[in-house]
C-alpha cells in the first residue's frame, strides 16, 4: 500500500516520530504497520483526501489540555498513562463520539458548545480541522445527542454528523477498541441522512461494506424478488423499520388505515417470501434493503 501511495505522492513523508516535523502544515496518517505518514496539507485536494481516510488512520497532535493529550499518547501506543487509566471521572467507563463537521465552525467554537452539554470535562482528538473524536466519561445523565444536534447545527451554522460507539467499561478497554471503531466509522457512508448514528444502529451498513459488491447484488436480487422496483412497497417497508416495527405508527406516517398497512404486508409477502412481522423474514429485508445502491 505505501508503495502505491508513493507513487501517487512524490512529496510524501514517512517517520516512526514526530518530533522535528512539520505537524501543522501537514496531513499526517498511520498505517497497519504503525509508521505515519505525512502530506503538505496545500497539495492535497478534498478527494484525495478523503482517500486517503479511507486507506489509513487519520492523525493529529493534541493541541488541547492534559487530558486530551493524555488520550492521545494512549490511543496511539505512545505511552500508558496511569494517571488517565486510575482517573475517577472514567471509573464507569466512557464512550467515543467520532465527529464530522461542514461548515465555518471553529474547532473552539464547536469544543465549547460541546462542553456547555455537561459538566464531566471531555477530551478532544482532532483528525482535521473538521473531524475528530471525542471522548465521554459515563455518568448519571449522559448527553442524548440525538435530542440536541438539531440546536448545535443551529447555534455553529454547520452541520454535524456524530458516530457514537457502544459504552466501554474501561479506559483500557477503550484503547484496545479504539483503532477498530474508528475503522467502523470510516465504513459509514458519508451521505447517511441522520446527523447522529449510534453503533448498535449502524451494524447492517457495516456488515453492508464487509461484503463485496457481488455479494450485496446477490443478496438483494434473492431476498428482494424485485421489491426494490414497487416503490409503494419499497417505502412501505422503510418506514416500517424506521418505526420500529410498529403498525399503528407506521400506518400514521404513511398516512393510511391499518388494515391497508396489513394489505401491503401481506403483498410483500405474497411477492417475496418473506413475513416482515417474524424476526428472520425482517432481519434478511433489512439487510437486503440496505444492499441496494
Amino acid at each position: 500500500m505505501l508503495e502505491e501511495l508513493e507513487k501517487l505522492f512524490s512529496s510524501i513523508v514517512k517517520t516512526n516520530s514526530f518530533e522535528g516535523f512539520d505537524t501543522d502544515g501537514y496531513h499526517w496518517f498511520r498505517m497497519e504497520d504503525g509508521e505515519f505518514i505525512g502530506l503538505p496539507a496545500d497539495e492535497l485536494n478534498e478527494r484525495e483526501l478523503a482517500l486517503l481516510h479511507h486507506i489509513a488512520s487519520p492523525v493529529s497532535l493534541p493541541n488541547g489540555n492534559s487530558t486530551d493529550t493524555a488520550w492521545y499518547q494512549l490511543l496511539h501506543e505512545e505511552a500508558k498513562t496511569d494517571g488517565l487509566i486510575q482517573n475517577p471521572l472514567y471509573a464507569d467507563g466512557c464512550r467515543f463520539i467520532f465527529f464530522d463537521i461542514e461548515g465555518q465552525a471553529k474547532a473552539e467554537s464547536f469544543r465549547e458548545a460541546m462542553d456547555n452539554l455537561t459538566e464531566n470535562p471531555l477530551a478532544f482528538i482532532w483528525f482535521t480541522k473538521h473531524t475528530g473524536l471525542i471522548i465521554e466519561s459515563r455518568q448519571k445523565e449522559p448527553i442524548h445527542y440525538e435530542e440536541v444536534v438539531d440546536m448545535l447545527m443551529y447555534d455553529l451554522s454547520a452541520s454535524i454528523r456524530l458516530f457514537i460507539s457502544p459504552w466501554l467499561p474501561s479506559v483500557e478497554d477503550a484503547a484496545k477498541q479504539y483503532e477498530w471503531l474508528l475503522k467502523a466509522y470510516q465504513r459509514i457512508p458519508s451521505h447517511a441522512s441522520n446527523h447522529v448514528l449510534y453503533f448498535k444502529d449502524t451494524v447492517p451498513q457495516l456488515m453492508h461494506s464487509l461484503l463485496s459488491k457481488s455479494d450485496r447484488q446477490h443478496i438483494a436480487q434473492h431476498i428482494l424478488q424485485g421489491l426494490d422496483e414497487d416503490n409503494e412497497l419499497l417505502r412501505t417497508v422503510r418506514m416500517y423499520f424506521a418505526c420500529n416495527q410498529n403498525l399503528t405508527l407506521t400506518a400514521k406516517k404513511l398516512y393510511i388505515h391499518r388494515n391497508s398497512l396489513n394489505y401491503r404486508l401481506d403483498k410483500l409477502t405474497e411477492k417475496t417470501g418473506l413475513d416482515i412481522r417474524k424476526f428472520q423474514d425482517a432481519f434478511a429485508l433489512y439487510l437486503a434493503i440496505h444492499s441496494l445502491p
